[in-house]
């Protein structure tokens, strides 16, 4: 119950983040307006004119003005006889002939606003309601708009322009009665274009009708209904004296043919997705059968062997790298960081060993010459000997602190090699089969998988929250705006097709969750060698309580002090050796000539002990140094990084897409705007749930906003 409350309790804080960072995206409009309906019934005249009846049924709220735009084109005559009628009380509004940036309440102008520009605006007087419902009838007569030519009369109209449309509809519909019946209805053609989801057909001789749902905002609707049988008286100034309908038809054709090459290519797009979606499904399904398969396992397949203490080096070719990293080792793959200090300390003190190197503690400072170059090394111990060689500068001897001004001024090549000698020893360890790279990868998913499934749970419960919240009225408007009308149904169609993904996807991630401990990274000669690792260990850190009769030789402590250096016990080690050579320790016991050559590694750990009385072993200075010089690098690494990112950085049927440009009309409301910016959300919020107006200076916005 506690870990369901807490998940909950985590899922809603996400969810509360996403929405605010969802909601300033988005942005919160101060008005809203939203067509629920809008009908055309538009009569042809003989005369070529037409009349036009407009119904817009509208929820709008903080709005006092309402906006009709023609676009004035000399391809027809005149705008005249404009009515405007409120729906819902049977009243007509007031005409005023002057335009009015707040139009008055029950009051309309219907005039040009400039040369290109004729407007009907009318007020009406919702400046304070958050939301209502209201139904208003413009009419109006525009003169000329059918053109003849020789062979036809055409009547093309675009009711809505493509980027000027800023309010959304939920449904359009459309009549047109042309002034008398064709004779043959083949003589009639119509064609729509806008979205593809409307549908335009002649209903008789007579009457053509058209209807879509969920215009969306910054689409076009516009009609051209062709007649080869002439009904229309046409003002001269629109004819034509040469033969159109072949070109109209070849038009129209063209522009069918992209309708449905694009109806084509989202048809292929939607099978591809379920097709993906389908994939996905059989994907997780395989997925969830193998790992079904392992956890019915009994074991991981492996045999382990403890062992109390060992004595002898488990493998005399291993490097102190690959010993180091192989100690360590628990079924994840190490990184650089936790073992570069002990793996190149050990690997020096291995270098001094085979005389490659030779090591000497002045008052605690550390000097390293160069002996001889190297015939036969590892490729992780040719590693640091460049390192060596890099930091050295060319010198036969020199302090160990070199290497950390080494690796302050060549940052990129320290940090490269010494994250090639780790990769070097792990891939070694690959090549010898001690570490099995396949299981590696397979224990490391496994590892991520409660990662993963919290990540898809989480996901899911915040997509729920965030499409709860997109019915808030507060900016429920700023949705259908910004994603369209049909969001809210495609969202919830989303969420119901990714549930089965989710479900499937957290049994898969619990059952490679328990998979983890049934999975062996190690092969068996791998285990046998770590617990060999691990036994000598434990013999170095417990020696002088051991009741052992041989006591090992020097040579072999030699050997001992090199991976106990590896394994980060080499003060615990030289403890147990001065049990075992109490006289190692004395100076006076010491030919020190003699002993620097045949024992070089006992030599230098012990030197400081009885030359100097050092409180902390030479070993421990080395490592500290290593240290010092990968964090020096790491962090010229990253000020470096952030300097240069500082620095750097014709029958009828379904509309096609065609047209447009021929007579560009449009309607619009005040033009909705969003504020996308988080402190103008946080005052509209704020005002909001104060029940105070929203007053916005008018700079605030693009364009005129009532």
């Amino acid at each position: 119950m506690k870990k369901l409350i807490r998940k909950i309790l985590i899922t809603l804080f996400i969810s509360g983040f996403c929405i605010c960072m969802f909601i300033t995206m988005v942005g919160i409009t101060t008005q809203y307006q939203i067509l629920d309906h809008i009908d055309y019934q538009v009569s042809l005249q003989e005369d070529g004119s037409m009349k036009v009846t407009e119904t817009w049924n509208m929820e709008i709220g903080q709005t006092n003005t309402l906006v009709r735009n023609f676009n004035i084109s000399s391809k027809f005559g005149e705008i005249k006889d404009v009515t405007i009628k409120d729906l819902d009380t049977n009243q007509y509004f007031q005409q005023i002939d002057r335009q009015m940036y707040h139009v008055t309440n029950n009051c309309f102008y219907a005039l040009p606003i400039n040369e290109k520009t004729f407007e009907i605006a009318w007020g009406v007087g919702m400046d304070n309601a958050l939301l209502g419902k209201r139904n208003f009838q413009i009419s109006y007569t525009i003169t000329d708009v059918v053109k003849e030519y020789i062979d036809c009369q055409e009547f093309y109209w675009q009711f809505l322009a493509r980027g000027q449309n800023a309010v959304p509809a939920k449904k359009v519909t459309g009549t047109i009665t042309l002034p008398q019946p064709v004779s043959n209805i083949e003589n009639l053609r119509v064609w729509g274009h806008g979205q593809f989801n409307g549908v335009i057909e002649k209903k008789d001789n007579q009457t053509v009708q058209f209807r879509m749902d969920n215009l969306e905002p910054e689409q076009m609707l516009e009609v051209r209904i062709v007649t080869q049988e002439k009904m229309f008286q046409v003002n001269p100034s629109q004819i034509t004296y040469q033969s159109q309908l072949n070109t109209i038809l070849q038009e129209e054709t063209r522009w069918v043919k992209e309708a449905d090459e694009l109806t084509r290519t989202a048809w292929i797009q939607e099978t591809m997705k379920y097709l993906i979606y389908t994939v996905v499904i059989l994907y997780i399904v395989y997925k969830i059968i193998k790992y079904r398969k392992i956890n019915k396992q009994k074991n991981a397949q492996i045999e382990y062997h403890p062992l109390p203490y060992y004595r002898e080096i488990p493998r005399e070719d291993a490097t102190p790298t690959e010993a180091c990293y192989l100690y360590k080792y628990d079924k994840e793959r190490i990184g650089t960081q936790k073992i570069q200090s002990q793996a190149i300390s050990a690997t020096i003190m291995d270098l001094c060993l085979k005389r490659i190197i030779s090591l000497r503690a002045d008052n605690q400072q550390i000097y390293i010459r160069f002996l001889k170059e190297p015939e036969t090394l590892q490729e992780d111990e040719k590693q640091v000997y460049q390192l060596l060689k890099n930091a050295s500068n060319g010198k036969d001897e020199f302090p160990m602190e070199d290497i950390n001004h080494y690796a302050k001024v060549y940052y990129y090549n320290y940090s490269n090699i010494v994250n090639q000698i780790v990769n070097h020893a792990r891939n070694r360890l690959y090549q010898l089969k001690l570490v099995d790279r396949t299981n590696e990868y397979l224990y490391a998913k496994c590892k991520r998988a409660t990662i993963w499934r919290n990540i898809a749970t989480y996901g899911y419960g915040v997509l729920i929250c965030m499409y709860i919240s997109t019915f808030i009225p507060l900016f429920h408007t700023s949705i259908l705006f910004k994603f369209g009308l049909d969001f809210p149904i495609s969202a919830l169609i989303g969420l119901a097709l990714i549930f089965p993904i989710i479900l499937l996807f957290y049994y898969y991630k619990t059952l490679q969750d328990k998979a983890g401990g049934k999975i062996a990274v190690l092969t068996q000669q791998g285990a046998d060698e770590q617990e060999k690792w691990k036994a000598l260990a434990r013999y170095m850190e417990e020696y002088s309580l051991l009741n052992e009769k041989e006591v090992p030789a020097l040579v072999l402590w030699e050997k001992y002090l090199v991976y106990a250096t590896a394994f980060g016990i080499a003060d615990k080690a030289i403890e147990q050796m001065k049990a075992s050579y109490p006289e190692v320790f004395i100076r006076e016991n010491w030919d020190e000539e003699k002993i620097a050559t045949e024992y070089p590694v006992i030599y230098f750990t012990t030197n400081s002990w009885y030359r100097y009385g050092a409180t902390a072993s030479i070993i421990s200075r080395m490592n500290t140094d290593v240290q010092s010089a990968y964090d020096t690098s790491r962090a010229q690494i990253t000020a470096h990084s952030s300097s240069s990112s500082r620095s750097g950085s014709g029958g009828g049927g379904g509309f096609s897409g065609g047209g447009g440009g021929r007579r560009r009309w449009w309607w619009n409301g005040r033009k909705i705007i969003f504020l996308s910016t988080y402190y103008k959300n946080c005052i509209l919020i704020i005002q909001f749930f104060k029940l105070q107006k929203c007053k916005v200076y008018a700079t605030l916005f693009d364009g005129k906003t009532n």
